[in-house]
């Protein structure tokens, strides 16, 4: 589970900021929220961003994502370019590298990982561990002369000397030790389960534009378990659809028959009535539920972490707040990060949400994003209605629209 992420001259974000899903002392809905690590750290499940548009909301996921992708990638020459793109609005960033810190657990040990980027170069990066309150060296990557230069910590990580040559020459400037690694024969304990997290449970993300339609098709295709609960699911959210036919085969692929056969129960003079439809004839809006929700599916199933941007786009805010629910009841380490415009959702706060799963991002004059928590006001106990206080601004991140 993420812990915390720190960003800095990153899109938007030219100061640095700090999301966290650490938890208040607050235990409203702990069961379904709250996720307690061994050394009692107590991590949220959901966190949910508020702001304006062009606040910097959905440049918040693309970075944690360009972080995911960079990670993941492994370039085939030094020329290509590390996808980091920093704050432009300054004639001083340009120059500088993006910033990353991000805390985080795996089986119930806590890393922290530090990466400063530009679009060209790694510049620094280390991966340490934690026994007690002090970080442990894993390895540390420094820039000499435009070569890596990697040191491992030998208490943890023994590196012989041939082994030491290999992964420096492998180390391309524009790419993450974790991408060297791939290419590197040896055994790596703590390093190899930061990997596999980062492959296995580091989602991508979901943006506005992302084709969920094809997302939620080949879920569909694949896992019939998924098939089960999606019925179940649209049956309790009010959709008429009453069932699911996976007829997927090469053949029928290449014929281009409709492979998924979904049925609607209706009700007219007649009585009850069904009727066959294929996937590609369900609205817009139906798609794109089903493609979201293979995507929480899987966070889920593999407690992986996951971030959707505007994911009240083309759902209903009862449909929306059922999603979140149905998320949270199903326990387990998974984490959602999600942005949105719905204020209503605020109005759930000490019946579905907790305050500190809330965040704000607000954009300044000089063009910078700031982002901020709910639970760093005053007064919250006294809010009834937090939609109300959010759109007479008290807590800022509302469009300034002037007469």
């Amino acid at each position: 589970m993420i812990e915390e992420i720190t960003l800095k001259n990153i899109y938007s974000f030219k100061d640095e900021v700090t999301f966290s899903f650490e938890a208040t002392a607050d235990t409203a809905f702990d069961s379904t929220h709250v996720v307690v690590m061994p050394n009692g750290t107590r991590l949220l499940r959901l966190g949910v961003i508020y702001g304006s548009n062009a606040s910097g909301k959905s440049n918040l996921l693309y970075a944690i994502d360009d972080l995911r992708l960079f990670l993941i990638s492994d370039p085939q020459n030094m020329d290509v370019h590390t996808g980091f793109e920093p704050f432009m609005l300054d004639k001083e960033t340009p120059n500088l590298p993006s910033e990353y810190s991000v805390r985080f657990w795996i089986d119930g040990v806590r890393y922290w990982y530090q990466l400063h980027v530009t679009g060209k170069k790694v510049i620094y990066e280390k991966l340490s561990f934690y026994k007690t309150t002090q970080p442990i060296k894993i390895f540390e990557r420094t820039l000499d002369g435009g070569q890596s230069v990697l040191t491992f910590n030998n208490k943890v990580q023994k590196i012989g000397q041939e082994e030491q040559k290999i992964l420096n020459l492998n180390c391309l400037p524009n790419m993450s030790f974790f991408a060297t690694r791939g290419r590197v024969n040896m055994k790596m304990e703590h390093v190899d389960k930061v990997r596999d997290w980062i492959h296995n449970k580091f989602m991508p993300l979901v943006d506005i534009g992302a084709n969920m339609n094809k997302y939620g098709y080949n879920k569909i295709k694949k896992d019939n378990k998924f098939v089960d609960y999606l019925v179940d699911f649209m049956h309790l959210a009010d959709f008429n659809i009453s069932g699911l036919e996976n007829n997927y085969s090469k053949e029928q692929e290449t014929a281009n028959n409709p492979a998924i056969v979904v049925e609607h129960t209706v009700e007219n003079d007649r009585g009850s009535e069904r009727y066959n439809m294929s996937f590609g004839q369900q609205s817009e809006g139906t798609k794109r539920m089903i493609g979201i929700e293979a995507a929480i599916y899987e966070a889920v199933e593999f407690e992986s972490f996951l971030t959707i941007d505007e994911i009240e786009s083309s759902l209903h805010p009862d449909l929306l707040e059922y999603v979140l629910q149905k998320f949270l009841m199903n326990h387990g380490n998974s984490q959602l990060l999600v942005t949105t415009h719905y204020p209503g959702l605020l109005d759930t706060i000490n019946d579905l949400l907790r305050k500190d799963n809330i965040w704000f991002v607000e954009k300044g004059k000089n063009g910078s994003t700031d982002l901020y928590s709910l639970v760093e006001f005053n007064g919250l106990n006294k809010i009834t209605r937090f939609e109300r206080a959010y759109r007479n601004g008290q807590f800022g991140a509302l469009p300034n629209i002037k007469d």
